[in-house]
């Protein structure tokens, strides 16, 4: 019994050394796996800058030059997506020539944007940044760049299509807009000479009224894809209602002799009142008829240049500077 002890102590010594390497080869692990991971950092990341420096400073040359072009393209954007917000909200304007401006400043711009996008993509073609080892051969960030240019002058690239849709749809609005404000002129010098007792030349005159709204009638049906009833369908219906019923009139008061006592006069006129109190009450009407009209692209359009600007701003944030890691790191 009294060689148990002695036994004891040599296997306890053999477990505390056995303890003591297994933490020191714990250690030697840890950090035999901290070098490992130093010097293992797959290429294009930071960590790996001054493998792909070289790389960065030449594509990062080209990008530069194409964030400043960029740059004076997104300015143009940004005056053209106002052109198209100004042309919109001056359909219904009684001055055209407003909308006229709005739409030959945006027509200036586009053909500008879309002159300066054709020169940029030509000095981008060959761009370097999609071999299949470019992630071995530039850094992120610059990958990132180069993407983001490549979106700002695709943005860009699009909007002259999209302008030529708001140009053609507001011309088409303001066409239907004068043919509406003429109609009323119309009325309004037939109802002069009514009133000054020109009774046949009034009834003559509002012809031209009547086939003006049959005019308004056929662009309905060029603008409005809807085959529903409209707004519009109710200008028209009710506008040449009112303009035959005022021509009865005029014609009923040339025959009587002025006289407004006869009972065709008065069946006339009993059906004037009836037509004029169903036209409607103020201008208030146009402006729903644009709207109508402006649904047929116009407004869809607008919107697609004022995302492109947008598209492009947000794509100019990451393209305008070199990233960091594309400095040749110092030792």
């Amino acid at each position: 019994m009294s060689s148990a002890p002695a036994r004891i102590l040599p296997l306890l010594g053999r477990a505390l050394r056995g303890i003591a390497w297994t933490a020191v080869f714990a250690v030697l692990a840890a950090g035999a796996a901290g070098l490992v991971a130093q010097g293992s950092h797959p290429p294009g990341s930071g960590a790996r800058a001054e493998l792909t420096a070289e790389g960065d400073a030449a594509l990062n040359a080209r990008l530069d030059q194409a964030a400043v072009a960029l740059e004076s393209i997104s300015a143009d954007v940004d005056a053209l997506a106002e052109a198209a917000k100004t042309a919109l909200g001056e359909i219904a304007s009684a001055d055209q020539a407003k909308l006229r401006a709005s739409l030959q400043e945006g027509t200036d711009l586009a053909a500008k944007i879309d002159a300066a996008s054709r020169a940029l993509q030509g000095s981008l073609a060959g761009l370097p940044g999609d071999e299949p080892d470019a992630i071995l051969r530039y850094g992120n960030a610059t990958l990132v760049r180069r993407a983001a240019v490549l979106t700002a002058l695709d943005a860009a690239a699009n909007l002259h299509a999209h302008w030529e849709q708001v140009s053609a749809k507001a011309e088409e609005a303001s066409g239907l807009i004068t043919l509406i404000s003429q109609h009323d002129s119309i009325v309004v010098e037939a109802a002069g000479q009514g009133r000054t007792r020109h009774f046949g030349q009034a009834a003559t005159t509002l012809n031209d009224a009547i086939l003006t709204v049959a005019g308004v009638r056929a662009e309905r049906v060029k603008l409005i894809a809807d085959p529903g009833q409209t707004v519009l369908d109710e200008w028209i219906e009710r506008n040449r209602d009112y303009d035959l019923a005022l021509q009865g009139l005029y014609l009923a008061l040339d025959e009587s002799g002025g006289d407004a006592h006869t009972a065709k006069v008065q069946a006339a006129r009993v059906a004037e009142r009836r037509a004029y109190d169903q036209l409607p009450p103020d201008r208030r009407t146009i402006i729903v008829i644009v709207a109508e009209v402006a649904r047929g692209g116009l407004t869809q359009a607008v919107l697609a240049i004022e995302d492109a600007s947008g598209r492009m701003d947000d794509a100019l944030a990451d393209a305008s500077n070199a990233p960091a890691e594309s400095a040749t790191p110092t030792s």
